[in-house]
């Protein structure tokens, strides 16, 4: 009698072509983060050496979190999300481009770059946040591991590998034309997401979660964006998960709004280097970017998130310990290996538990928690590098490594209840093949 062996499980199913039109829109749009996340920086550094007011430039960043990111997330669940990521990379390309005339005709100040950061980061906002919403419905469930180790690593690879040195060397050549690349480079990204489905670009509901609007009108925005608040209150893990999130934020803010001056006057970088040691991360995103989903299906969503979070505040210690700049990098790359990991992990977790219809109005509120506390590290960043540029990045590590094992916990929870609702869904993938 024959034994017969067990069937062969069913390859993972491809992305697809939507998801690569997305995702090549959002490499595009990463290009030109990396350019204006380096040249915005450096320019401060330029016009200013106090380390508060170049501190000032990444509260600006997250400003308009603070002041409308409820509204946008409650927006973005209303409209097409399509057409929100096209139409702010216009915005984005438009602002940049009178930057760059403003900057060839040596007009701009410090001043100056708080504003444009200012309207760069308020469509950074949409963009973000229509993004995240938009990709459960462009893969599968079991796919988003998959899908959101793409798009995070890609984001850190183009950004800090790409945009990071194009712009350091770019800006020696003359200050105006990394800005002017930057602008190009947003309005490729439009261009390109243009084809995206209506069936994803829509809001889908959710049959698993009843909405507040039970007469079939919509709401009205000040109760959409409650409703989203309301609904992270609620849910006592999700919340738990939202501060830990916004702690760690917190704690790599701290070092990261100073890090131009830790580079320039701690390891004596030049600026024309200054965008190719950046890009060092770039070679720990990708490594994190490939092994993601392989270690999450070996050891498990929470081993790994845990494990990660703790090499990020070891990396932050050791970054600044660092003997000599090569050193600084290679802990600089593993920062990037880890945030590389825990954002992609992360991600998926919110994707799974949060209800369609309600994804952007969460994330939205989400992401003001996050960026409130970003903001905060920016400005304690900042006054703590007035005392001495080896406290902000001591003061992040400790703190990122203190968030993770207080929220321990909670992290356990929320990451079950993931893994649950991604099988259910697998389940329900495969009765529906079968039928």
């Amino acid at each position: 009698m024959a034994v017969q062996s067990k069937p062969k499980p069913a390859p993972p199913p491809r992305l697809g072509r939507n998801f690569h039109r997305f995702w090549v829109g959002s490499m595009s749009s990463n290009m030109a983060d990396g350019v204006m996340a380096t040249v915005l920086p450096l320019m401060a550094a330029m016009f200013t050496n106090d380390p508060v007011l170049v501190a000032g430039l990444a509260f600006v960043r997250f400003l308009p979190w603070l002041l409308f990111g409820l509204f946008v997330g409650a927006l973005v669940d209303r409209l097409d999300r399509g057409k929100v990521m096209i139409t702010v990379n216009v915005v984005r390309a438009v602002t940049l481009a009178l930057l760059a005339v403003v900057v060839a005709a040596g007009r701009a100040d410090i001043f100056t770059l708080y504003v444009v950061m200012f309207v760069i980061m308020s469509c950074e906002a949409f963009y973000d946040i229509a993004g995240r919403a938009m990709m459960p419905e462009l893969v599968e469930r079991r796919s988003l591991d998959r899908a959101n180790s793409r798009i995070v690593g890609s984001r850190v690879v183009v950004e800090d590998f790409g945009g990071a040195p194009i712009g350091g060397f770019l800006i020696v050549v003359a200050a105006a034309l990394p800005l002017a690349v930057n602008a190009g480079a947003y309005f490729l990204a439009a261009l390109i997401l243009i084809g995206l489905p209506l069936s994803a670009r829509r809001p889908r509901p959710s049959t698993s979660h009843e909405s507040a609007d039970v007469t079939g009108k919509r709401a009205s925005m000040l109760a959409s964006m409650r409703e989203g608040a309301l609904f992270i209150w609620k849910d006592r893990p999700l919340r738990a998960l939202v501060v830990h999130g916004s702690l760690v934020g917190l704690g790599f803010m701290i070092q990261a709004s100073v890090l131009v001056l830790i580079l320039r006057v701690h390891f004596q970088i030049s600026e024309a280097l200054y965008g190719v040691f950046i890009s060092s991360s770039a070679v720990g995103a990708l490594i994190g970017a490939m092994l993601v989903t392989r270690l999450v299906s070996t050891l498990g969503r929470f081993r790994v998130e845990v494990t990660a979070y703790t090499i990020m505040g070891v990396g932050c210690i050791a970054f600044i310990l660092s003997p000599n700049l090569y050193w600084a990098g290679v802990f600089w790359a593993l920062i990037a290996v880890a945030m590389t990991v825990s954002n992609t992990i992360i991600t998926g977790i919110a994707q799974l538990v949060i209800p369609a219809e309600l994804r952007g109005r969460v994330l939205g509120t989400v992401q003001i928690f996050a960026m409130s506390c970003s903001a905060m590290g920016a400005l304690l960043g900042g006054l703590l590098g007035r005392v001495d540029l080896r406290l902000p990045s001591l003061v992040g590590g400790v703190l990122v490594i203190a968030a993770t094992m207080y929220f321990l916990p909670a992290l356990r929870t929320i990451t079950r209840r993931a893994d649950q609702a991604q099988a259910e869904e697998v389940r329900r993938t495969e009765d529906r093949l079968e039928e």
